[in-house]
């Protein structure tokens, strides 16, 4: 970097000090060349990533704000993103819908949300590629008191989302890896998206079983009520880790273009699920900064459940939540004939791996789930 030094010298000489120092014949232009040196000198030891010009500029959209992100908020607050040469902003559309639009306009190299709005964006003709995914929401299959077991479902009303909603899909593969049929075996009862209000028609009696999140049993735990209902299943024994995740998706024609930028992006990721684990005061002030949790309990549940829980230590991106949106948007023009491998990459992460990246990141490895083969 060429650095240009201009003074303006109103003296024939320079000031007594510089004259004692260099002699009194030290003229104008020797003075002038002797401060350039200086300068030049102080701009070595300023650190490179203070440089912004240096830095590679990314625009990232990310909706809407969950546990499972920790990593893309640390990595910005810790300066991870500027050590791996990035510049990265990151906004946040108003919803889902939002989301959806701002990808049709093309507003962000790089898009964070939950893998069926941006297989929507792809359904509309957007050319986005899945490379990474740093967890998902942690969910339970609930019941009255009473229900001890799956087979004691039959027949019993079930809380699920909307028809065909991402919720309603997975409420069916959580029947189905039971050996129910959610078509015969149950009746299925639509609520809005979100879990609490299906847990609350639990609690009211107003249906049988439903899914819901860790953090609203955590609230009924915390309230002494867990004795109101029975946990028949979690995400580790149906094998069922999607919905609700943390999905990355970039342009592809920066992922072939400017391969090593989104690489680099990758690394900020894993230093930030590497520095999480190893250091939870940093996890707990990101969680008390985006999420406004404050309480001790809260924040040692946050931390078990997804730091040392949910957040892989190697963020592949997950098959299994892209085919989900495939399912929900299957009929869009732009995913006729589309598999989840075709809206993959793996390499990413994989690379890393086979780099040994990983190996000195943490001393807690937590894996759960699968990972995209």
């Amino acid at each position: 970097m060429v650095i240009e030094v201009k003074v303006n010298i109103v003296q024939k000489t320079l000031t007594p000090a510089l004259s004692r120092f260099a002699g009194e014949r030290v003229t104008r232009a020797r003075g002038l060349r002797l401060l350039r040196v200086f300068a030049l000198c102080a701009c070595v030891f300023v650190p490179t990533r203070l440089f912004a010009a240096d830095l590679y500029p990314l625009t990232v959209l990310s909706y809407p704000d969950r546990p499972a992100k920790l990593p893309l908020w640390l990595a910005r607050d810790a300066g991870l993103f500027e050590k791996y040469g990035l510049k990265v902003d990151i906004k946040a559309p108003k919803s889902g819908e939002d989301l959806v639009e701002r990808i049709s306009r093309d507003e962000a190299q790089i898009y964070v949300a939950t893998a069926n709005w941006i297989v929507s964006g792809i359904g509309d003709g957007k050319d986005l590629v899945f490379f990474a995914n740093t967890g998902y929401s942690v969910l339970k299959l609930v019941a009255r008191p009473e229900i001890t077991r799956s087979q004691d479902l039959r027949g019993k009303k079930v809380g699920t989302g909307e028809l065909n909603s991402s919720q309603d899909r997975i409420t069916r593969q959580a029947l189905q890896r039971l050996g129910l049929n959610p078509d015969r075996d149950v009746t299925l009862v639509p609520f809005g998206s979100r879990s609490i209000q299906r847990l609350d028609a639990l609690l009211q009696g107003e249906i049988d079983a439903t899914t819901s999140n860790e953090d609203n049993l955590f609230e009924l735990a915390r309230r002494g009520e867990m004795n109101k209902i029975r946990v028949l299943a979690d995400n580790e024994s149906l094998k069922l880790f999607i919905g609700a995740g943390v999905d990355f998706a970039v342009t592809r024609s920066l992922l072939a273009n400017s391969r090593d930028v989104v690489k680099r992006f990758v690394q900020a990721l894993s230093g930030a699920i590497g520095l999480a684990r190893r250091e939870r005061a940093e996890a707990d002030r990101i969680y008390a900064r985006y999420l406004n949790v404050k309480d001790p309990a809260l924040l040692e549940f946050m931390y078990r459940t997804y730091v040392q829980g949910a957040i892989p230590e190697r963020p592949y991106p997950k098959l299994d939540n892209v085919a989900l949106g495939i399912e929900e948007f299957g009929t869009k023009p732009g995913l006729k004939g589309k598999r989840a491998e075709d809206l993959t990459d793996q390499s990413l992460v994989r690379d890393l791996e086979k780099e040994g990246f990983f190996n000195p990141l943490s001393h807690k490895p937590a894996e759960h789930g699968t990972r995209a083969e």
